[in-house]
């Protein structure tokens, strides 16, 4: 009996080591009717829960509904019909871009989805889109 109460503390202990520290992730961007051939600016902030800037990478798409139809690939969006594909971002704290959207994406609403991994945590953050014509 002695030895299943021990037991029980060592994998309380383990346990408590490895839990992932809480992240506070945010996207911010400059608006959700960015226009066309317009720079159009996202921020990406990572944060552990007393505020400091966490190491990070994400991957950065546009979603039609829930499908991937664009996604960060050598420097720029580009068509991409995969959510596995797309480029992994590294980062610690921010990261801001500036996309351009062409004028095939105007009146279609998307989705700019940062999926964003950090102390072993996962975040998705969407934000809403709608391209205007210029």
């Amino acid at each position: 009996m002695r030895a299943l109460g021990l037991f029980a503390v060592a994998l309380v202990v383990v346990t408590s080591a490895t839990a992932a520290t809480p992240i506070r992730a945010k996207l911010t961007t400059s608006t959700a009717a960015p226009v066309v051939g317009q720079p159009w600016r996202y921020t990406v902030t990572v944060r552990s829960a007393a505020g400091k800037p966490l190491a990070a990478r994400m991957r950065l798409q546009l979603l039609l509904g829930t499908t991937v139809v664009g996604c960060w690939r050598g420097g720029e969006m580009a068509q991409c019909l995969d959510g596995s594909k797309g480029d992994w971002i590294s980062f610690r704290g921010k990261r801001s871009g500036v996309l351009r959207f062409p004028a095939e994406s105007v009146g279609v609403r998307l989705t700019f989805r940062a999926t964003v991994k950090a102390s072993r945590q996962t975040r998705n953050l969407r934000a809403p889109v709608t391209v205007q014509s210029g």
